[in-house]
């Protein structure tokens, strides 16, 4: 028991130095400046505690940033059942950062969809300037992944995924025309 206790304990801590390291550097009879791991016996060395080298960027990684850039998405839905349940699993599942749009709650957003579809129908997909009415599995992993995106999710985005609309009260499974205009 105290065995383990000690090993524990000296992996605590140790762990912290293995993202820490120490820079020597000298200069040498030349004049040159000398960098190492290592002080040089006999010179007078600066030290320097170096940590690790991590570049922090946010939207994702290159090709999701890519595809986000040259063809966003955009997903025009209400509470239309398993359609648009099965629409925003897909996006999920695929990790799509998407923008959510409701024709049936903004009066702006039904005008912008007929104008899209010729119809406010809905689940209805945009993929750059591609759009797509009705939720058909095939058509939309073709359109994303002409789009760029990968066909599963970006692990840099873990938790970053946009919000979908809450869940839709059970309804029928065909696309639902969206609610008139008022």
């Amino acid at each position: 028991m105290k065995l383990s206790a000690l090993i524990t304990l000296g992996l605590a801590l140790a762990l912290p130095m293995a993202h820490a390291a120490k820079v020597y550097s000298w200069k040498d009879a030349s004049g040159n400046v000398v960098f190492s791991d290592q002080p040089q016996p006999g010179q007078k060395a600066d030290v320097k505690d170096v940590k690790g080298n991590v570049v922090q960027t946010s939207g994702g990684n290159f090709i999701t940033r890519e595809a986000v850039r040259k063809n966003p998405v955009t997903l025009w839905i209400n509470n239309c059942g398993d359609a648009c349940d099965s629409a925003r699993t897909m996006l999920a599942k695929r990790g799509v950062p998407y923008s959510l749009r409701n024709p049936q709650a903004s009066t702006a957003d039904y005008d912008q969809l007929k104008k899209l579809t010729g119809e406010a129908m809905v689940p209805s997909l945009q993929v750059g300037e591609s759009t797509l009415k009705g939720f058909s599995e095939s058509a939309w992993a073709a359109a994303l992944d002409s789009g760029g995106y990968a066909k599963s999710g970006d692990p840099t985005l873990k938790g970053q995924q946009p919000a979908a609309a809450a869940a839709p009260a059970p309804a029928g499974t065909a696309p639902q025309p969206a609610a008139k205009k008022p």
